[in-house]
This record gives C-alpha cells, sequence and structure tokens, in this order.
C-alpha cells in the first residue's frame, strides 16, 4: 500500500496539470496509511516484546528501544486520530456536495442507489478486482472465507454502508446543530468509517502485489498471508459483521478458525518470511539471539 501511494504521489507531482480533487484524496491516503503503519508497528513490537517475556524488556534485545521510538509515531505528523478524522472529512466530501438541496425523498433513493465510484474507488487495478470479485463464494461454508472475491465483497460492503450511514446520521443531525456539532456527535461513527476504508486500501494494495509476482510459490505464500490480513480485520470487526447481518454467528467462528488454520500453515515458512523483509544482519545481533541461548534444553 505505501509503494503504491509513492506511485500515485509520482504520477500527480509529475502531471502537466495535476487534479485538485487528485490531490486531495493522496492526502487522505497518506494520512490513512500514516495511521495504520504506525498503529501497526507498535502493536507488532509489543506482542513480539511480551512473546520474548522477560527478555523482552532487557535494553540489551532491543525491543524496548524499538517500542519507544515507534510509538511516538503514533503522534508525530499529526496524531492518528485526528489523521483518520482527515480520511473520514475527504470520504464525506462528495456526499456534501451530492446531497446539498436534496429533499428527503431524493436523499432516501441517493442513499439507496450509492454504489459511489468515489466510495469504491479501486486503487489496485479494476481488471484484478473484478476477477476476483467474479470468483466469490456466496455459500456459508466454511471454506469460502478463504476466497478472495468473499473477502473484498466483505471489506467493501462494510466501507460503502458505513459511509452511508454516517452522511444519513449527520445529515438529520445537522437540522438541530451547527455541522460542527454534528461532526463531533458522531466520532465513534466516523472513525469507524474511515478505518474500513484504510482496510481496503490496504487489502486491494496486496491483492495487486500479489498479481504482480511472477514466483508461483511466493504467490502461493503470499496468499496465505493475505488471508492472515483479512480475516484478523473481519475478526477484529466482527460484533459490526454480525449486528449489520453480513455475518452469521456460526460463520463468525468459523473468521477464528480460519485464522488458527492460515497460522498454522504459514508456521514452516517463518524464518522465509522474516528474510523478505530484508533486515540488515548487524540489527539482528539482539542478545537472546546468540547461539548459546538458543540451545535447545536436555
Amino acid at each position: 500500500a505505501q509503494n503504491e501511494l509513492v506511485a500515485r504521489l509520482h504520477d500527480v507531482q509529475t502531471a502537466e496539470f495535476p487534479d485538485a480533487e487528485e490531490q486531495r484524496e493522496l492526502e487522505s491516503r497518506a494520512a490513512g496509511l500514516k495511521a495504520a503503519n504506525t498503529w501497526h508497528a507498535s502493536a507488532a513490537i509489543q506482542e513480539a516484546r511480551e512473546a520474548c517475556g522477560g527478555a523482552g524488556y532487557l535494553a540489551e534485545n532491543r525491543l524496548i528501544a524499538l517500542r519507544a521510538d515507534t510509538d511516538v509515531f503514533t503522534t508525530f505528523e499529526g496524531d492518528n486520530h485526528v489523521l483518520t478524522q482527515l480520511v473520514a472529512k475527504e470520504m464525506l466530501t462528495a456526499y456534501a456536495d451530492d446531497v446539498k438541496g436534496m429533499s428527503p425523498v431524493e436523499w432516501v433513493r441517493f442513499a439507496a442507489n450509492f454504489a459511489g465510484d468515489r466510495v469504491l474507488k479501486r486503487t489496485a487495478a479494476e481488471t484484478i478486482m473484478q476477477t476476483i470479485l467474479d470468483s466469490r463464494q456466496d455459500n456459508e461454508e466454511e471454506g469460502s472465507l478463504f476466497n478472495r472475491g468473499t473477502q473484498v465483497t466483505m471489506f467493501e460492503d462494510r466501507e460503502e454502508y458505513l459511509l452511508s450511514s454516517v452522511a444519513r446520521r449527520m445529515q438529520g443531525k445537522s437540522k438541530e446543530m451547527s455541522a460542527f456539532d454534528a461532526f463531533n456527535s458522531v466520532q465513534d461513527h466516523v472513525l469507524h468509517t474511515a478505518k474500513a476504508h484504510i482496510d481496503r486500501i490496504v487489502l486491494e494494495a496486496f491483492v495487486a502485489g500479489i498479481d504482480a509476482c511472477e514466483d508461483e510459490e511466493a504467490r502461493r505464500i503470499l496468499g496465505m498471508v493475505c488471508d492472515l490480513y483479512a480475516l484478523p480485520v473481519i475478526e477484529d470487526d466482527k460484533a459490526w459483521f454480525i449486528e449489520h447481518r453480513f455475518l452469521s454467528t456460526e460463520r463468525a467462528k468459523a473468521v477464528t478458525r480460519g485464522i488458527n488454520e492460515r497460522c498454522r500453515s504459514l508456521r514452516p515458512y517463518a524464518e522465509t518470511l522474516v528474510d523478505g523483509f530484508g533486515i540488515p544482519e548487524s540489527l539482528r545481533y539482539a542478545e537472546m539471539l546468540h547461539p548459546e541461548h538458543l540451545r535447545e534444553p536436555v
């Protein structure tokens, strides 16, 4: 997703006549990915630190320094919650322009038909996404949760529903209070909408990355890693999916089983995946990785 953002930035900034709307959307994308990346880094380091027990808290093993260095980035260059609000505001701009002056009947009709080119403006190649969506399996079997078309559809449906519903709430509240107060009164909904949008952008970038990979075995492994991104996003928000009838309770349990299955399947490739990050050898000399600490117990 970060690579895709940089490529977009290059295209926009080198264009002879830069598009103002594209520039605003790019700023929103950068804000959203910054928030997602820094939250993910903090969570990943914390998970690693706890997994290493007491050794994870020793300065010589570097994790504590990493956590101190990266945690602050959730606030640097803009607090993550403020940046997430920026994403939502950009998404809602289309609604502000389109619904202005509509009667209640027109608004209902608009909301019902809003598939939204801006809402679901895909970041990956349209042909790739369409092929994936055409492969979707709509049955309730557990296996369909590993189907990329099913995952993409769930991400898209959630984003579209959240955006249309937060817009309706804000329009209703704007009749009772100022626009500023109306926006603040639905903050939880606003942040949820923006995070759903960011989740979809990352998933689409992942899909495009796998498609561009020429090595068949690497594609297979990346496919499993992609499942291990998509399914936990659904699991973390499964209360919403169940409440809005996008997911049955039985299928929600299958999501967790699917995550556990993918963890088991990926375990043999752990070292390969770590090597894939290209971490310099000089950074891998934490004291707890010294051979004498890695000997098997008798």
